[in-house]
């Protein structure tokens, strides 16, 4: 597909217009948080405040461990990422989700504006101004 500057600035126009009220088309999916006591803060989240563990795994983009949170609804709410680096701790990544045709839309805005993301299946992954990694999920 040849694309030109007409057909980028057209497909930036749409993505304007969808985007427009981010509210009605992005909804916040799951938290990460990294810790240097994996464990500890896994036993905390499961056992003082009563998430359920759904699932062991690794981080798809460090290959660092990583626990998946359920909420009481089963709904994927929350991320543990294992960090040997305590100064790599807190707020981690921030997941959204959109539906398919708004995050092509989004891709569209993104290449338009010069920020750069990597795709990674049905998610597309790129930092805020302040490095937070930020996932933004095709629902």
């Amino acid at each position: 597909m040849n694309l030109t500057a007409t057909s980028l600035d057209s497909a930036y126009r749409q993505a304007e217009r969808t985007l427009r009220k981010p509210s009605s088309a992005i909804w916040l999916r799951s938290v990460c948080v990294r810790t240097a006591r994996f464990d500890e803060a896994l036993d905390f989240y499961v056992t003082a405040l009563g998430l359920t563990l759904g699932g062991l795994g690794v981080h798809p983009l460090t290959a660092q461990p990583r626990a998946q949170l359920l909420d009481a609804e089963g709904n994927q709410v929350f991320e543990l990422v294992e960090s040997a680096d305590d100064t790599a701790r807190g707020v981690h990544e921030l997941a959204f989700g959109m539906p398919r045709r708004t995050v092509t839309l989004l891709r569209a805005r993104l290449d338009l504006q010069g920020i750069a993301y990597t795709p990674t299946g049905d998610a597309l992954y790129l930092r805020d101004v302040d490095g937070t990694l930020l996932r933004i999920e095709a629902l």
